[in-house]
């Protein structure tokens, strides 16, 4: 009993080269039909696929910071204040997430029919039809509820319904980034059925983009400019008051020559000298904190502008069929191994 399954597991199958041409000799010819057979359905069925085209913009961003010249430099550096800078690697992220999602939902649309709708959300309601297959699988899901979003929630926390929120992600899943670290470029891409469609989602995705940036980069600064401008405007009352008191009290004491007279008026020119210190050296931040929000407002160059596309991205037919003819060129090959030939029970319950 021992032997015989030392036997079996020494057991392997010798193949010789004659039986490689008579296999050949056998199984070329369908070798060699079949893959080009599965390769021609491959293309046939691409024909059935939807055609898609993809539009597109690059950027190249350019930041005002001094001596470096380095794009990703200096978005990877830190300002005075610490202040880490927006990585160029997170922008992928930004237009990903639900904000971007629910923005472009609202973005108003036309097709290459020249059909206007006024937000992408009627687009996708009109010229979304349910094809065979999702008719198919969806009788599972059909009989579960749709949840409804809660109309009232916490601030700042977003309630949105399963069927909100897949529209949501599909909305925000059309554009796709790419970030060259090499040279700095940024490229925006959208591939859709409709061409024009797909053009205004890139634009509008470059314009949230662009504002997204800007806004974060020049927030911290803009609300010194705002301080400021607050500080100011008080300042500048209470120095028209300092004023007004000052020289309301010479024209009530023109004549009077008391040395209690002269003190107030020294204290009432003390506070009118002061206020217009104050006055003056906020005016003087203010406008330099101007100043720093024109210099920390990134610069986006337009390198390829958003196009409507004329060729079509996809179904790439040749692929298609290159792949299917492999496909089919292997499991016709398994099929011969294990079906026709048998070669593992030979290699099981074949002679020793």
């Amino acid at each position: 009993m021992l032997e015989q399954q030392k036997i079996q597991e020494n057991r392997t199958l010798e193949v010789s080269l004659a039986d490689v041409v008579l296999f050949l000799k056998n199984y070329l010819k369908l070798l060699i039909l079949a893959p080009i057979f599965f390769a021609i359905l491959g293309v046939c069925f691409s024909f059935l696929m939807t055609r898609k085209f993809t539009a597109q913009t690059i950027l190249l961003p350019e930041y005002n910071m001094g001596k470096s010249n380095s794009f990703f430099s200096m978005a990877m550096s830190m300002d005075k204040n610490g202040a880490e800078k927006l990585v160029p690697e997170l922008y992928p992220n930004i237009l990903s997430s639900t904000p971007f999602g629910q923005h472009l939902l609202t973005q108003p649309v036309m097709d290459e029919n020249g059909t206007n709708y006024k937000t992408l959300r009627e687009y996708f309601a009109k010229s979304r039809k349910p094809s065979f297959l999702s008719k198919l699988f969806s009788f599972s899901s059909s009989d579960e509820p749709t949840k409804k979003p809660v109309s009232a929630g916490p601030k700042d926390i977003l309630m949105l319904s399963s069927q909100e929120l897949n529209l949501v992600r599909s909305a925000s899943a059309l554009i796709q980034t790419t970030i060259d670290s090499k040279n700095g470029i940024i490229t925006l891409s959208c591939e859709m059925a409709d061409p024009v469609v797909a053009s205004m989602l890139v634009e509008a995705s470059k314009k949230y983009l662009v504002n997204y940036v800007e806004e974060y980069r020049t927030s911290k600064t803009e609300e010194q400019v705002q301080f400021l401008e607050d500080r100011v405007a008080e300042v500048k009352s209470r120095q028209q008051k300092a004023e007004y008191a000052l020289q309301s009290y010479r024209d009530r004491n023109r004549n009077s020559f008391l040395n209690v007279a002269r003190i107030e008026e020294q204290r009432l020119q003390s506070d009118f000298t002061v206020a217009q210190g104050v006055y003056s050296d906020l005016i003087s931040r203010l406008e330099q904190a101007r100043i720093r929000v024109k210099e920390e407002k990134p610069v986006f160059k337009v390198l390829e502008p958003a196009k409507v596309p004329v060729a079509k991205s996809s179904p790439k037919r040749i692929v298609i069929g290159f792949i299917c003819g492999v496909a089919g060129g292997f499991f016709t090959l398994m099929y011969i191994i294990f079906f026709r030939e048998k070669y593992h029970q030979r290699l099981l319950y074949g002679n020793i």
